[in-house]
C-alpha cells in the first residue's frame, strides 16, 4: 500500500521533531545549570558555616578545645527543611565535638577546603571540610559541616519550573515561525503544481520560469524539456499518420481499381493485364509502407534507446550490395564494389546503416540509366566515407538541397519513387553524426551520394 504524504507535512514533522529534541536537550542543560547554581548558593553558606565553627577551636595548654556556647550551637543547627551536621576532630586527640558518624572527607592541606558528597544516617549530604592548626598545639584540626540536599533539590526544581514556561512559549513561537517559513518556502512548488494541474492534456506550452527560485527553475526546466520531447513525439506521430494517409491513398485506390478491372475482365488477356497492373500497385504500396516505417524508425524519440556499436563499413557494403545484385541484373546495370582490404569501423546501428545504404543503392538503380553502371565505395581515414555513384541523368545543383525533403521529387523525375528514400538517408546520417554530400559523377555524368562520418573507431 502506497501512502501519499504531503511535502509540507513531512517538512513540518521533521522540523517539529528537531525542535522537540532541542527542547529536550535544553531541558537537560537547564537542569544541570539550575543544579549548579543551587549547589553554588548553598555551598557558600556551608563554607561560611565551616569557617565560623573553625573560629571556635582553641588551643589551651597544648590541648584542642571546641568553645561554642550551646545556644549558638542550636542556632547553627536550626533548619526547618534540611538537617545540619558538624564534626571537629584532630590528628592526636581524635574526635572532639559534633556528630561522630559524619564521615571524614579525606586528606586536606592546612588552610584548605574540600567539598564532596557523602552519606550519613542513611541520607545523602553535602560535606565541606577545612583543616586548621590553632595556636601552639602542634596538631591539625579538621572541621566538617554537612547538610542534607532537600533545599538544593527544591531550588533546582523551582528554577526549572521558572525556566520551563518561557521555553515552552519559545517552542510554540518557533513552531509557528517554522510553519510560516515552510508554507512560504513551498509556495512556489504549490503554485507550480496548481498551474500544471489546471492545464488540459493538449496544452504543452513551456511553464513560465519568471519569479521562481533557483531550485524550482531547475525543476521547471526539466518539466519544459519533457514537455518539448512529448510535443515533438506527438507532432512526429501526427505527421507520420498524415504522411501515411497521404501516401497510401493513391496506391490503395489503384489496387482497388485494378482488382475491380480483373473481376470485370471480358477475356483472359484483359484479366492478365489487370492482374499485372494490380501486382505493380501492390508492389508500390508495399514499398511506400516500408519507407514510411523506416522513416518512423529514424524519428529522434524512437532512436533514443538504440545503442551505437562498432560497425565495419566494408562488411556492411558487401552484405547489402549482394542483396541488390538481382535487381541490378534485371536492369542490366554493371554493379561494382570498391572496398579497402583493411577494416573501416564507425560507431553506429547496423540495421539503420543497412537501411540507409539500401535507399542509396535503390535510388541509384531506380534512376540510373538502364545498361549503365553503379558503384558502391568505402573509404577509410579519420573521416570514413560511404559512397554510391551512378551514371544517370544527374541532379541539377539548384535541386540538390531540396531532394532531401520528404515526398519531394524532381519535376523531370520518372520511376515510381515516393520521395522518402533520401529523407530517410539524411535522418539516419544525422543520427550517426554524419553528413550527406551530393555531387556529380565523373565528367559531370550521373550523381554521387557520399555519407561522411565524424570519426572512425
Amino acid at each position: 500500500m502506497i501512502v501519499s504524504r504531503s511535502l509540507h507535512a513531512g517538512l513540518l514533522l521533521r522540523l517539529g521533531v528537531v525542535l522537540v529534541l532541542l527542547l529536550a536537550l535544553d531541558g537537560v542543560a537547564s537542569y544541570f545549570t539550575a543544579l549548579h547554581f543551587a549547589n553554588l548558593v548553598y555551598d557558600r553558606w556551608l563554607i561560611d558555616s565551616t569557617r565560623s565553627l573553625a573560629q571556635a577551636v582553641r588551643s589551651e595548654h597544648g590541648l584542642i578545645e571546641f568553645d561554642l556556647p550551646r545556644v549558638a550551637l542550636k542556632v547553627f543547627q536550626f533548619d526547618e527543611v534540611d538537617k545540619t551536621y558538624f564534626k571537629v576532630s584532630s590528628g592526636r586527640q581524635g574526635f572532639i565535638a559534633g556528630d561522630r558518624d559524619l564521615p571524614d572527607s579525606g586528606p586536606i592541606p592546612v588552610g584548605g577546603l574540600r567539598l564532596s558528597f557523602a552519606t550519613t544516617h542513611g541520607q545523602r549530604v553535602r560535606l565541606v571540610s577545612t583543616r586548621i592548626a590553632p595556636g601552639q598545639a602542634g596538631d591539625a584540626v579538621t572541621v566538617s559541616v554537612a547538610e542534607s540536599l532537600l533545599k538544593r533539590s527544591t531550588l533546582t526544581r523551582e528554577i526549572l519550573v521558572g525556566m520551563a514556561a518561557p521555553q515552552i512559549g519559545l517552542l510554540g513561537i518557533a513552531l509557528l515561525l517554522v510553519w510560516i517559513g515552510v508554507f512560504r518556502g513551498l509556495k512556489p512548488l504549490t503554485d507550480l503544481a496548481a498551474q500544471i494541474e489546471s492545464r488540459d492534456q493538449n496544452n504543452l506550452s513551456p511553464v513560465p520560469q519568471s519569479g521562481l527560485p533557483r531550485e524550482t527553475r531547475v525543476l521547471v526546466a526539466r518539466i519544459n524539456a519533457l514537455l518539448a520531447r512529448l510535443g515533438n513525439a506527438m507532432r512526429a506521430q501526427k505527421r507520420f499518420v498524415a504522411d501515411a494517409a497521404h501516401q497510401l491513398r493513391t496506391p490503395l485506390a489503384a489496387v482497388l481499381l485494378h482488382a475491380e478491372r480483373a473481376e470485370r475482365a471480358p477475356d483472359t488477356t484483359s484479366e492478365r493485364e489487370a492482374l499485372r497492373a494490380l501486382h505493380r500497385s501492390v508492389k508500390r504500396t508495399a514499398r511506400v509502407s516500408q519507407q514510411l516505417l523506416a522513416l518512423a524508425r529514424t524519428d529522434p524519440e524512437a532512436i533514443s534507446a538504440i545503442e551505437l556499436k562498432s560497425v565495419d563499413l566494408g562488411s556492411l557494403a558487401r552484405r547489402v550490395g549482394e542483396e541488390w545484385i538481382p535487381r541490378a541484373l534485371e536492369r542490366e546495370i554493371d554493379f561494382g564494389l570498391a572496398v579497402p582490404d583493411e577494416q573501416v569501423s564507425v560507431a553506429g546501428d547496423e540495421r539503420l546503416l543497412s537501411e540507409m545504404l539500401s535507399n542509396l543503392i535503390d535510388n541509384a538503380l531506380r534512376y540510373g540509366n538502364a545498361g549503365g553502371r553503379v558503384t558502391l565505395m568505402v573509404e577509410g581515414g579519420p573521416h570514413p566515407r560511404l559512397s554510391v555513384q551512378d551514371d544517370g541523368p544527374g541532379i541539377p545543383p539548384e535541386e540538390r538541397t531540396r531532394i532531401f525533403e520528404r515526398f519531394y521529387r524532381l519535376p523531370s523525375e520518372g520511376g515510381e519513387g515516393c520521395g522518402l528514400g533520401l529523407a530517410i538517408v539524411e535522418e539516419i546520417a544525422r543520427l550517426h553524426k554524419a553528413t550527406v554530400e551530393v555531387s556529380g559523377g565523373p565528367d559531370n555524368r550521373g550523381s554521387r551520394f557520399t555519407v561522411v562520418f565524424g570519426l572512425a573507431t
